[in-house]
């Protein structure tokens, strides 16, 4: 089999994929490992504008100081710019609840990010493989993964670039032999106490007496699944559009536009898998509804999907209610992210999200609470007061519209129940009065 001329096939490939081109200034990710030195010396080679950063997590004892000590050596010779940077990656690890590898990589971007930021570099390489895209697509297979899993590492995702793709380990191996370049072995990669590790020394190998070409098979897999994903998005991005909308901090999804949908299951974890559901919850949430389980409650880490009469909806965790006490105007507050303001005013006209009180029939101080139960109040066009609760089920109000609701009072009297609706004893009796102007000065983000 002949020997693949890279620097030749590298520049095909940078090409074909829109990578980057050579007026852009690159950051790569330097390990000292054979594929970072590999395409480090390709990049010098082809005259790019190449700086170089290395991360020791200190994972490693005195291997990882001397991985650093070997890249800043080589860099400096070879006159490269160079940042090097350390972490207490088990520390961190353990202090944010995650594992090695999760921890480290959280590190490692968010340090290049910055690095981007503050030198104003165009693109961050790192040297993976067309072996780490095999082992990341088996990795997702065997988690389960759905289209986006499969179609593995991305050539270019925004400002990270895979230049080495196209190539093999064995293909960067014969490369490095032939360029004489000398690099570090990480000891840890012989190892299989992590689960790719587990993958490329015992499940890969295994696969290719079977599939001898298969890690240009998975190469050719993983474009196709690409794309596929692409107009997967596109589709859901329609999908999306067509049945749910978010407003006020709170997502609805129309329940039978859902249901009538092919694989519905498959389409609400597409819709709400990024607020922290998974796959079983979606299942179990579309049982509860067909069940007529009005009410079941899911919960993700941040995140709650409730089922309602025709919808579903998501909602972040209930704000907390503070206990506020209003002595002056203008006044402002938050419930939640919601920034809300009090101010005097003359009438300026009925519109969304502003409410109007006569201030003549107020007296300070106001009272900002949450809502006790038996509160009642008198809503606008109504004699006789009612209670805060069957206000709410009149109106068909859902649960979480309900916990972000507050009330204003005056010595112990309701004159607005928030956001919905005022008293009729405190409405504007007459316009040439001074008023008070309840408006949203701030609305929380949309989930």
């Amino acid at each position: 089999m002949c020997k693949m001329n890279l620097l030749k096939e590298f520049q095909t490939y940078v090409k074909k994929e829109a990578l980057f081109e050579p007026k852009h200034k690159l950051l790569l990710a330097l390990s000292g490992g054979l594929d970072s030195m590999v395409l480090l010396h390709i990049l010098k080679q082809l005259h790019y504008h190449v700086s170089c950063a290395h991360v020791n997590f200190q994972l490693r004892g005195e291997a990882s100081t001397q991985d650093a000590a070997f890249v800043k050596d080589y860099c400096l010779s070879h006159h490269i710019p160079y940042f090097e940077k350390a972490f207490e990656t088990k520390k961190y690890a353990l202090a944010a609840g995650l594992g090695t590898q999760e921890a480290a990589r959280n590190l490692r971007y968010h340090w290049f990010d910055e690095l981007v930021q503050t030198n104003n570099y165009d693109y961050i390489l790192t040297a993976h493989h067309a072996n780490d895209q095999a082992e990341t697509i088996l990795f997702h297979l065997i988690r389960g993964a759905g289209a986006r899993g499969l179609a593995g590492i991305l050539p270019k995702n925004k400002q990270l670039v895979r230049p080495l793709l196209f190539a093999s380990k064995q293909d960067l191996a014969n490369y490095a032999q032939e360029n004489s370049i000398t690099f570090r072995n990480d000891a840890s990669n012989d190892t299989d106490d992590y689960s790719r590790n587990y993958i490329r020394h015992q499940i890969i190998p295994k696969v290719q007496h079977i599939q001898p070409s298969f890690i240009g098979t998975m190469q050719h897999s993983a474009k196709l699944m690409q794309a596929t994903a692409h107009y997967f998005r596109e589709k859901m991005a329609s999908i999306q559009k067509s049945i749910s909308l978010s407003k006020e901090n709170i997502r609805y999804i129309e329940a039978e536009k859902l249901l009538s949908l092919p694989f519905s299951e498959i389409v609400l974890y597409e819709l709400i898998n990024s607020y922290g559901f998974n796959f079983s919850q979606c299942q179990q949430a579309i049982q509860a509804y067909t069940n007529g389980n009005i009410g079941a409650l899911f919960l993700s880490k941040n995140n709650r999907l409730l089922i309602d009469r025709n919808q579903f909806i998501i909602s972040i965790e209930a704000p907390l209610i503070p206990n506020i006490l209003v002595t002056q105007f203008p006044f402002s507050f938050h419930i939640g992210d919601t920034e809300y303001q009090l101010e005097k005013s003359s009438f300026t006209g009925f519109q969304e999200k502003v409410w109007w009180l006569d201030l003549s029939l107020l007296s300070l101080p106001l009272n900002i609470r949450a809502i006790k139960e038996g509160d009642r109040f008198n809503p606008l066009g109504l004699k006789h007061s009612q209670k805060v609760s069957d206000y709410f089920t009149n109106k068909k109000i859902n649960r979480f519209k309900k916990e972000q609701a507050w009330v204003l009072c005056c010595q112990e009297e309701i004159c607005f129940l928030a956001p919905f609706q005022i008293s009729e004893t405190f409405k504007i009796q007459n316009q040439a009065n001074e008023l008070l102007k309840i408006s949203i000065k701030k609305e929380g983000q949309s989930i």
